[in-house]
């Protein structure tokens, strides 16, 4: 029977799925902003059926450790990055507490989660692919979209470059045997997909276009749909997917 478990990995909550049989891999999944790791017990349930072991970690300021009024403007201003950036330096510890045991992960992640499995992705080799969805992997365009949605000034000097240590277009290695897979709404109101074909019209100059793929759905807001979870399904068998 597919086991639940409570666990603590390097200093953060988790709730770890383990499936019927040996997995056939191990996938990171990190829930969006405003959610908490019960919110995607199902979802995790569905990647198990699929072979895998799944470890969904808690992040910062949600759950049990801490909450904000996620979707007061100011608040979501002052700490959606910090929160997103504090979960990828996290994760770095998480993986390699990870393959202490396992030898294949992969990680998922939607919306504020999108934006943290890009980057776990782009900065540690360690793992073999990253649906991202309903995000973006171009972290500073995203902020100037958002900036101007919202009538802000522009970043800092210091503030972009801090965003450069992270974002996956400054950090994804052509030389790595990585995998990214990005799904998304065309029609998203709150992540806008322009983000994203910006970072595919950027990587379309470097050598990985093998291992990346941009997915976009007609009429789907910030919504994870059937049709996503499939493509899903079938690019981890592909990356991630080890024989028992």
């Amino acid at each position: 029977m597919r086991i639940i478990n409570e666990c603590t990995i390097a200093g953060v909550p988790c709730l770890q799925i383990d499936p019927y049989l040996p997995p056939v891999g191990t996938i990171i999944l990190y829930h969006g902003w405003g959610s908490n790791i019960r919110d995607y017990l199902f979802f995790g349930s569905m990647i198990s059926d699929w072979g895998y072991k799944v470890i969904i970690p808690e992040l910062p300021h949600h759950g049990e450790r801490g909450n904000l009024a996620y979707f007061d403007t100011g608040i979501l201003q002052q700490h959606f990055w910090s929160v997103v950036i504090q979960a990828v330096e996290e994760a770095s510890t998480i993986v390699t507490d990870i393959l202490n045991t396992d030898h294949s992960v992969g990680i998922i992640g939607n919306s504020a989660g999108g934006f943290i499995a890009g980057g776990v992705c782009a900065t540690d080799s360690n793992v073999k692919s990253a649906v991202i969805l309903n995000a973006s992997c171009a972290w500073l365009r995203s902020e100037e979209i958002f900036r101007e949605h919202d009538g802000r000034s522009p970043m800092s000097a210091i503030e972009a470059e801090n965003f450069r240590k992270y974002d996956p277009l400054f950090n994804i290695d052509a030389s790595n045997d990585q995998a990214f897979l990005l799904l998304h709404g065309k029609e998203d109101t709150t992540i806008p997909i322009e983000s994203q074909r910006y970072f595919m019209e950027r990587m379309s100059v470097q050598d990985i276009q093998t291992s990346l793929k941009f997915v976009e759905y007609a009429g789907v807001n910030h919504q994870i749909t059937l049709g996503m979870l499939q493509e899903a399904k079938e690019w981890l068998e592909k990356y991630v997917h080890v024989e028992r």
